[in-house]
């Protein structure tokens, strides 16, 4: 077998072994982006149901405030004046 006949077949197997191996690093790269992005996705909607709880516990707060001041505003004034009378 002639000297270039090896050297052409040993290039084209270490053409063949690097592109493999670059392949298979994009693959795993590409993976491992979206690992990241996956658990930045998981932590992001944990953050926004613990702000989602948070407002809902405000809402209902701020509910019972306006039943409050609704019961204040067209309750008449007399009674309103007695309820204030009996709390001192």
């Amino acid at each position: 077998m002639p000297i270039g006949e090896v050297f052409l077949n040993a290039m084209l197997v270490i053409l063949a072994f690097s592109g493999v191996l670059g392949l298979t690093s994009m693959f795993l790269s590409h993976r491992r982006e979206m690992a990241r992005i996956k658990s930045g996705n998981q932590s992001r909607s944990a953050a926004l149901t613990h702000e989602n709880i948070e407002l809902k516990e405000t809402v209902s707060l701020m509910q019972d405030r306006i039943a409050v001041l609704e019961q204040i505003a067209v309750d008449p004034a007399r009674r309103t004046a007695d309820e204030i009378e009996k709390l001192r």
